[in-house]
């Protein structure tokens, strides 16, 4: 078994749980369904509060031997790491559980049934409880182990999504940098030698000089949303308005700027096809 299909093993949490659940487990077991003659097979035989804290007792020396045994006697014999087969271990700890109960049993009875026999009779009939409990219990750990595996997976796609979605600009100047998010980016606008980058922080329009032509900048940017429309303006359709096209003049206003965008006679076929395409 692989380590890493195993971690859960490894917490405080699950050897705590492991020891309480089969202690609970093995008491409420032999106190309701009595087998392996608890109670003598006699249907006419009561619960006796003896009985509850004789069983209460056989519980507790259950949990109270697995947490030896995980906090104790596995660092002592697995000190580096678990065992490649964990089910080596696993079969250690049955048989020393029941192996212990067989003793618990032997004491309170005066060692009546201290026989090579009764005692196989035990680890069979006793092993097969813990087994249960120990298959339970596993079980449970390890739905919850595939769970948090399975949300960080999630987590790592969205993270990794949303970095995708972050664009890093940058200029001729070698601290010349700036990253956005693309969603943010209003507009970008020709100044001079420069480009001006007009985006969204916190619901303000900021701007940044990036020594840079706008031909360099689109080519950086590679969304459908965000267009050249002229030769010194983009325009990031995801923030668009309202258009004109009137008199063979195609007018833009985005939102958070009171500017209107004109587009160029020779971009207006390219645009509104975008529009169409982001128009609902």
């Amino acid at each position: 078994m692989k380590r890493s299909a195993i971690n859960y093993t490894r917490t405080n949490r699950f050897k705590i749980a492991l020891a309480a659940v089969t202690g609970l487990f093995m008491f409420l077991f032999l106190l309701f369904f009595q087998p392996f003659g608890v109670n003598n097979y006699r249907a006419d035989e009561k619960i006796t509060p003896l009985l509850i804290i004789l069983l209460f007792i056989f519980g507790l020396i259950v949990s109270l031997t697995i947490l030896a045994l995980e906090f104790i006697v596995y660092p002592w014999l697995f000190s580096k790491s678990r065992p490649q087969k964990y089910v080596v271990w696993v079969g250690i700890e049955i048989w020393v559980v029941a192996s212990t109960t067989f003793m618990f049993y032997n004491v309170m009875g005066e060692f009546h049934d201290f026989y090579i026999a009764s005692y196989l009779k035990h680890l069979l009939e006793i092993g097969t409880i813990l087994i249960i409990s120990f298959s339970g219990t596993h079980f449970y750990f390890k739905y919850i182990q595939v769970i948090k595996e399975y949300e960080n997976v999630v987590s790592i796609a969205d993270n990794r999504s949303l970095l995708e979605d972050v664009v890093m600009l940058s200029g001729d100047y070698k601290n010349d940098q700036i990253a956005v998010a693309l969603k943010n980016i209003v507009s970008i606008k020709s100044a001079d030698n420069y480009a001006s980058l007009n985006y969204l922080e916190e619901n303000t329009i900021k701007k940044y000089l990036i020594r840079s032509t706008l031909t360099e900048l689109e080519k950086k940017l590679g969304s459908d949303a965000i267009i050249r429309i002229n030769r010194s303006a983009i325009v990031n359709l995801m923030h668009l308005e309202s258009f004109k096209n009137h008199s063979g003049k195609l007018n833009l206003k985005l939102r958070a700027t009171p500017e209107r965008f004109q587009v160029s006679r020779s971009n207006r076929s390219k645009v509104i096809e975008r529009l169409t395409k982001y128009a609902h």
